[in-house]
């Protein structure tokens, strides 16, 4: 099933985006059909509540790289989303890790990107590997790593797809961009691009760092400064190149790899995503063009490339040389924003936090976002409630989503720790509890 396919038939029926929902349903409406508007839209789909998802783009082609799951959000999908198929997105697991102790401390956070990894010195010296089982033992729901595009198509399935569950799935308009908001309390509206108006109880703005929700809701001041950091980011099939299987073999478990010069400032990490088969490739720099002049996931010339990692040694140039489509994307963060909350309306995801990929945190605290909603909207929620339970949602989430975010800056230059991304306050958080301990003094 293709997401467009899904689309044109929603887009056969028109009024299942407007009117009254039925007694005991709310009419939601979830703006941007990214991993966490996809999920949230699953999650409320289980409680029986009508949803429609307006998303900008098309969908007409693969988008996204790799991306690391932490045990957190991998325990939300599992425990409220047991349609999910974890073989559909063909995780690979996290099992080995290392650190490099002889980096920068200033930058040696961002560069590890949350992942502890099989870690070489640029010349092509091994430095270390170490074992992770310390981790699957505290945190036996898994840590996984996964194509975002798998995993997008995996969760879009599950909210869209009429065979995934009984409950009916949510419609989708595709190509259909947001330019308003109308925080009315009683009834606030979005309004598209081309100027259709459409009312529902509940809104929620999923999407993610350039949100149009956001904008309107607490305005542009308060978007993503320029941080003159950036990823070049590419994939590497080794069916087409297996001379380079040796990223993906030489270790005794599966995991990432760090490649990195202190001298120049830049390091290249890689690993595994769809069964093994694909190599991400995500390098931090210095970005030194106008940050503010140039698109945010940029192409990148091969010339541009090569010259990053001119010192680097053959084997490493070789990981390089075989880059297809080479991307530059930016390393950003939003500030502490007044609110998340405005009548009816709510911001989730990374339209609400987002944060350095420190700790791979990003996509599992959106997920706890959209578990908290789930669970604070379920079955028979009336429209009235609509207000005092995202009262609630912002209580609980707000300085959730505000520490990890705080934290993913903070270890970017932190004390040498070498466990520092096990820690129970990110990895062993339950939102359906929490939110569940807050609804019930209602």
């Amino acid at each position: 099933m293709s997401i467009q396919a899904v689309s044109a038939k929603n887009l056969a029926h028109p009024t299942a985006v407007s009117g009254d929902a039925a007694p005991g349903q709310l009419n939601v409406a979830i703006i941007g059909a990214g991993l966490v508007g996809l999920a949230t839209a699953a999650m409320l789909r289980k409680e029986g509540h009508r949803i429609t998802i307006f998303e900008s783009s098309s969908f007409h082609a693969e988008i996204g790289a790799g991306i690391f799951l932490p045990p957190n959000g991998v325990a939300v999908l599992k425990n409220i989303l047991p349609e999910v198929n974890w073989e559909n997105m063909h995780t690979v697991d996290f099992r080995t890790a290392s650190l490099l102790f002889h980096a920068q401390k200033c930058f040696r956070r961002m560069l590890i990107q949350s992942l502890q990894m099989v870690t070489f010195h640029h010349t092509g010296a091994h430095l270390q590997t170490d074992d992770v089982s310390e981790a699957w033992s505290l945190y036996p729901q898994g840590w996984f790593l996964i194509h975002r595009v798998d995993l997008h198509k995996e969760i879009m399935r599950v909210a869209l797809d009429s065979d995934a569950m009984t409950l009916p799935p949510a419609a989708i308009r595709l190509g259909t961009p947001i330019t308003a908001v109308n925080f009315d309390s009683a009834r606030p509206s979005v309004t598209t691009a081309n100027g259709e108006e459409f009312k529902f109880d509940l809104i929620l703005g999923t999407d993610g760092i350039k949100s149009t929700v956001r904008k309107c809701m607490v305005g542009t001041e308060y978007d993503p400064p320029a941080t003159h950091f950036g990823f070049y980011r590419w994939m590497i099939d080794l069916n087409k190149n297996p001379e380079l299987s040796w990223i993906r073999d030489d270790r005794s478990a599966p995991g990432p790899t760090s490649i990195f010069n202190s001298e120049n400032f830049i390091g290249l990490f890689a690993y595994p995503i769809r069964g093994g088969n694909l190599i991400n490739i995500s390098a931090a720099h210095r970005d030194k063009r106008d940050q503010d002049s140039v698109d945010w996931n940029a192409e990148t010339d091969m010339d541009t490339l090569k010259e990053a990692f001119a010192t680097f040694s053959d084997k490493f140039k070789g990981l390089v040389a075989v880059a297809e489509k080479p991307r530059t994307w930016q390393l950003r963060k939003l500030p502490i924003l007044p609110t998340w909350i405005k009548g009816n309306v709510a911001l989730l995801g990374d339209a609400a936090h987002a944060m350095f990929p420190t700790y791979g945190q990003g996509f599992a605290v959106g997920l706890e976002d959209a578990a908290t909603i789930a669970t604070l909207f379920s079955r028979g929620t009336k429209s009235s409630e609509v207000p005092s339970r995202l009262k609630i949602f912002q209580d609980i989430r707000k300085p959730r989503g505000e520490r990890v975010s705080q934290m993913s800056t903070d270890d970017m230059k932190a004390p040498d720790d070498e466990s520092f991304w096990i820690k129970p306050e990110l990895l062993g958080y339950d939102p359906v509890a929490v939110a569940k301990a807050a609804s019930s003094r209602i």
